[in-house]
């Protein structure tokens, strides 16, 4: 096993029946919690009023921050900074999906710098990357079961404007403590769910094919992340309220993010996440996952072509479907690729709406921002030009659009 240090800092409180103490223990980090909420479900469903009645049974003064986008805008999150500023709120309380917490987060990070009014300087790739030195407590209420913001360093952020979208990685950005509580995310449209799916079966594929077998532990965890991503979705789409599975799937989003299912591995770039994140930076109607999940079979496909992790293809094969055999790299991506097919997870970037013109600024902005300024690197280089192939590959999934 390769060396290896983890912070994991955030209590977590699992259950419909922890509302009660997780709001007393956010009590303990403040006295004004700013909630953070994005288009109107959760106050639709509910969710906010339970929410805000327990915090202000807490003892906490309540404001809450309406309007997140997809894909969280910098401007949103610069208005919303301004008003936590001007309320006097000193806890950051997202509830809500992924955008929702990214955008806490980066709220979170720039409200304590009282002469800053703009979060983008500060992102990856920009002049300013890295300055931000701390954040306001933060307390998540995941409301999907995808990107584990809840418990990661992590924020991304849009901005329109300048057709980007990049990161925050701070470690002062995970939160004190989440709330997951299945019973939130059994209102999610079928498509949110299976898009979240994709989110979270990406977070374990990146390293687990490119940082190699030395964590065998580390393997299995990962492993068990995505068998039971694997099992639960078709449940959670056939009954969407069934909480058995929605918690599974929750719990698995956590855990594939928590940093163990990569520890004692080689560190690797998250290849994946970069092609993607450049895709829904130019086009931020884009849902992450459902970028994701159109990647998968065309870039796993090119590294199999490149006689890249074949061992760990193969492995997938055997551990996740009971392949083996000389051909079960292959049998996996095509196993894979079905479960995808079956699950409304397969199409291409065409059927999203993704023109082949924009497939080259898009690679490059790739590069740059995530890269060497050339080429990513998969365990060897992965240039702008073989992204822009990579795109183009996914054509042959078109047939899919039936879903």
């Amino acid at each position: 096993m390769h060396s290896f240090s983890i912070h994991t800092p955030t209590r977590i409180f699992f259950g419909t029946d922890q509302l009660e103490s997780f709001s007393q223990a956010v009590a303990k980090l403040g006295r004004h919690a700013f909630v953070v909420v994005g288009g109107g479900s959760c106050e639709r469903l509910g969710y906010l009023g339970e929410v805000t009645s327990a915090f202000e049974h807490a003892g906490l003064r309540v404001s809450v921050f309406r309007g997140i986008e997809p894909n969280p805008e910098a401007a949103t999150i610069n208005r919303a900074t301004a008003a936590l500023r001007t309320l006097g709120a000193d806890i950051v309380v997202p509830l809500g999906g992924g955008s929702t917490m990214d955008a806490a987060k980066a709220i979170a990070a720039l409200a304590p710098s009282l002469m800053e009014r703009d979060i983008w300087p500060f992102v990856r790739g920009e002049s300013r990357e890295g300055q931000l030195t701390s954040a306001l407590p933060l307390a998540a209420i995941p409301t999907t079961a995808a990107t584990a913001s809840e418990v990661t360093p992590y924020a991304v952020i849009s901005n329109r404007t300048v057709k980007g979208k990049s990161v925050l990685a701070h470690e002062f950005l995970k939160p004190a403590v989440a709330l997951l509580n299945p019973a939130y995310t059994t209102q999610l449209p079928p498509t949110a769910t299976r898009d979240g799916a994709s989110d979270i079966l990406s977070h374990v594929f990146e390293n687990y094919l490119l940082g190699g077998g030395d964590s065998p532990l580390a393997d299995r965890h990962a492993e068990g992340v995505m068998a039971t991503v694997i099992h639960s979705l078709p449940h959670v789409l056939a009954k969407p309220d069934d909480l058995a599975h929605r918690g599974q799937l929750l719990w698995a989003s956590t855990l594939a993010l928590n940093e163990y299912p990569n520890a004692g591995r080689q560190p690797s770039q998250f290849v994946l996440h970069s092609m993607e994140h450049a895709l829904s930076g130019w086009y931020p109607d884009l849902a992450h996952g459902r970028g994701l999940a159109t990647l998968y079979p065309a870039y796993f496909r090119w590294l199999l072509a490149r006689n890249r992790c074949r061992e760990r293809f193969a492995q997938l094969g055997e551990r996740l479907f009971g392949i083996t055999g000389a051909d079960a790299p292959e049998r996996f991506i095509a196993t894979f690729e079905e479960w995808l097919d079956a699950n409304g997870l397969r199409q291409s970037l065409g059927n999203l709406g993704i023109d082949e013109g924009d497939y080259a600024p898009i690679a490059a902005y790739a590069v740059k921002v995530y890269g060497d300024g050339h080429q990513l690197d998969a365990l060897g280089p992965l240039p702008a030009a073989e992204i822009v192939s990579i795109f183009k590959a996914t054509a042959q999934q078109a047939h899919a659009l039936r879903h």
